[in-house]
């Protein structure tokens, strides 16, 4: 079946995710984060794109940037590639880390723009890994608040709300009675949860391995034992089989075995 073309923006203006291969986590630690950011900014300049948002969650990537049609694929081709090739090397694996095509949506109106801003903010509050998006170390959000961040053009922002008090009201209101795809209403009282950073410490504690990049290097003898070990002490499914690098089906199945 032929893909679908992707959909130009008159505006220029597109909501990006990347996402990974079979959920696969992106980011172990502090440095990978970091280093997809330089590369980033460093692509940024290259083919002169506007950032205006953005949010690294472990296993996909939200953008909410400005770009001419023709540099986009050109430019997500540059820092994906720079970007796995230094995480392959890392971490001793090989083959694609991220899915092949990114997913686009043209953004075409001011309230589409700042839905998008928000959903994108918020996305670690939805996912409760945090209270309040500004908890986010690695999101754009604090930028708006005075903290210093050359990868983001807060201006353009402040602009589409009318002026900068008028963005920072919107987006930090206290009670969040502005609407959001997905995060209406008072904030959600946080669950209790173990993070994907926590779930990673545990597996290199059970497991003695270094990264989970090597988890193929497990007999499947070891690596059954480790995934019901591992989902015994808390992990949900999905991050049994994240850290696992194998399907939501196959982690349920082995633990019920």
């Amino acid at each position: 079946m032929p893909r679908k073309s992707r959909i130009i923006s008159m505006t220029g203006i597109y909501h990006i995710i990347l996402r990974s291969v079979n959920q696969h986590i992106i980011f172990e630690e502090d440095p990978d984060y970091q280093k997809f950011l330089f590369i980033l900014s460093d692509c940024k300049k290259k083919y002169n794109i506007d950032i205006y948002a953005y949010c690294l969650m472990d296993n996909h990537i939200h953008l909410l940037l400005h770009s001419s049609p023709e540099e986009l694929p050109s430019f997500f081709q540059s820092f994906g590639a720079r970007f796995v090739l230094w995480y392959n090397k890392k971490y001793m694996r090989t083959g694609h880390l991220f899915q092949e095509r990114f997913h686009s949506e043209a953004v075409e109106s001011k309230e589409y723009f700042l839905t998008a801003f928000n959903y994108i903010h918020n996305n670690p509050v939805k996912a409760n890994i945090c209270r309040f998006p500004s908890d986010y170390r690695y999101s754009s959000y604090n930028a708006y608040f005075g903290e210093k961040n050359p990868l983001v053009d807060v201006s353009f922002a402040y602009e589409i709300a009318g002026s900068k008090y008028s963005l920072q009201y919107y987006i930090a209101h206290e009670d969040y009675s502005i609407e959001i795809p997905g995060f209406e209403g008072a904030p959600p009282r946080l669950k209790r949860y173990i993070s994907d950073e926590k779930a990673i410490e545990m597996f290199r504690s059970l497991t003695n391995m270094s990264s989970i990049s090597t988890v193929s290097d497990l007999t499947v003898k070891q690596r059954n034992i480790y995934v019901r070990a591992l989902k015994k002490k808390g992990l949900t499914f999905k991050q049994v089989a994240r850290v696992f690098d194998i399907s939501v089906t196959t982690a349920k199945r082995l633990c019920k075995l």
